[in-house]
Order: structure tokens, then sequence, then C-alpha cells
């Protein structure tokens, strides 16, 4: 489930926000209520073939 970082244009606040499809433009600031917020580039939580190798290809250790 994709998980977002925001910042608020308005009073500054920082917040993470799960988004599904067709939700993004509904984000409201938390604290303010704003909807002057922009998205802030964050690392992802996977790999894949764009870095080189998938998760599935991941050597495993076995006890």
């Amino acid at each position: 489930m994709p998980i977002f970082e925001y910042n608020c244009n308005h009073c500054k606040k920082e917040f993470e926000r799960l988004v599904f499809a067709g939700e993004e433009g509904n984000v409201l600031c938390p604290e303010c209520t704003s909807a002057d917020i922009t998205k802030k580039m964050s690392a992802t939580s996977f790999m894949g073939a764009s870095i080189g190798t998938c998760a599935s290809d991941a050597p495993r250790q076995f006890s």
C-alpha cells in the first residue's frame, strides 16, 4: 500500500498519508486542514529491475 510523505505549504508540517489510486487530490494537512501541500520525494521500500536486482533474486539464508 502506498504511503506518501507531504509538506504543508501553509503551516510547514511534514506528514505521511496512506493514499490509494484516485484519492491523491483529497489529501489535506492534518494540522491546519490546508490543501496547499507538496508531495515529498522519498525512497521506495522495494527492490526492482530499475536498480538492478529483484528481491526474489536475493540470496536466501538457511539456518
